[in-house]
C-alpha cells in the first residue's frame, strides 16, 4: 500500500490491469447498486448508475482505439467499499513507441460515497 492511500486511511488496496475494456463490466457489475462520476475529454458526469456505466464502455467507446485500463478497488476510512477506474485510449502506434499523442484519450470512472454513509 502506498504512503499516500495510508494517508487517505484507504485499507485493502487491490490494484488490476488489463487489456480491454472487460474489468470495467465486472467492476459496474460488483458495485450494482451505487452511482459513480464519470471524467473524460468532453465528458463530466456524476450520479451515473452502474448500468449506464456498463452501457457507455460497450456502446460509447470508439473501437478504433486499444484500451489498458487499471482498476483500483479500496475500503475507505468509513469503512465504504470504493472504486476508482481508468480507461487509457490509445491510437496507432503511440503507445508501443511511448509517445504523446493529442489523439489518446483516458476516462475516470469513480464510485460515490452513499447518502447514507
Amino acid at each position: 500500500m502506498s504512503l499516500w492511500n495510508r494517508v487517505r486511511g484507504r485499507t485493502s488496496v487491490e490494484r488490476k490491469e488489463s487489456e480491454g475494456v472487460g474489468s470495467v463490466l465486472e467492476m459496474a457489475e460488483m458495485f450494482q447498486g451505487r452511482t459513480f462520476q464519470v471524467k473524460g475529454r468532453g465528458i463530466r458526469a456524476a450520479h451515473v448508475l452502474a448500468d449506464e456505466v456498463a452501457r457507455f464502455v460497450q456502446e460509447e467507446l470508439p473501437g478504433y482505439y486499444t484500451y489498458t485500463t487499471r482498476v483500483q478497488t479500496y475500503t475507505d476510512r468509513h469503512k465504504i467499499r470504493q472504486a476508482r477506474v481508468e480507461i487509457k485510449g490509445w491510437i496507432g502506434l503511440s503507445r508501443r513507441m511511448n509517445r504523446y499523442n493529442p489523439f489518446d484519450w483516458t476516462c475516470i470512472i469513480k464510485t460515490e460515497t452513499p447518502a447514507n454513509a
